[in-house]
């Protein structure tokens, strides 16, 4: 009987021990560097904003109107305009931003590790809500064409911002003109 007694701690601290949860793979433990074993890759470094800014300037030289921002650590912004892109309140995209949207496709499906996102702006004719509706819409046609020409649907997103960020006075149709655009930002991959 007192065999009996003294097993039953070691086999209920057996039971417990294989109830326990393992530990992660590499938890607690130190990488073994023997010379010999491969090293892991480094992380890809963030694209090289300006390279990619001159490389987008000559794909756009034959594209009037279309402005890029200054490269930045953030990465880069481009306006296009949109007044001739798009028909009034409308989202089908004609023939001058197709052509635009063309010379951009190519470098930025060149470049896997940025992300583009699309925002729509509208100049303050109508309702906000309407506005707020139509500039959504609008980047989500330029996004969707950017995917029919090659770009990967995971780098795209599309937002619209309406009427809410001017870049000048709505007051004369010239201020309005300017205020009705697309913002295509490129940013690193997640």
């Amino acid at each position: 009987m007192k065999i009996q007694t003294s097993l039953l701690p070691v086999l209920l601290a057996a039971l417990l021990a294989a109830c326990a949860t393992p530990p992660r793979p590499g938890a607690g433990t130190a990488p073994i560097h023997d010379g010999n074993s491969a090293r892991m890759p480094a992380p890809d470094p963030a694209p090289d904003w300006t390279s990619l800014r001159a490389k987008l300037a000559g794909a756009l030289r034959s594209v009037p109107g279309i402005e890029i921002g200054d490269a930045s650590a953030d990465g880069l912004r481009l306006q296009i305009p949109v007044s001739d892109g798009f028909a009034s309140g409308r989202t089908e995209l004609r023939p001058p931003l197709m052509r635009a949207l063309d010379a951009l496709a190519p470098a930025l499906a060149a470049e896997p590790d940025v992300a583009i996102q699309v925002v729509g702006h509208t100049d303050s004719q109508g309702s906000e809500m309407y506005n707020l509706q139509l500039s959504i819409a609008r980047a989500e046609a330029v996004a969707e064409y950017l995917r029919s020409r090659g770009i990967g649907l995971a780098r795209l997103s599309a937002d619209g911002r309406g009427e809410a960020d001017p870049l000048t006075s709505n007051a004369q149709e010239s201020g309005r003109a300017r205020n009705r655009r697309v913002e295509i930002i490129l940013r690193p991959m997640p």
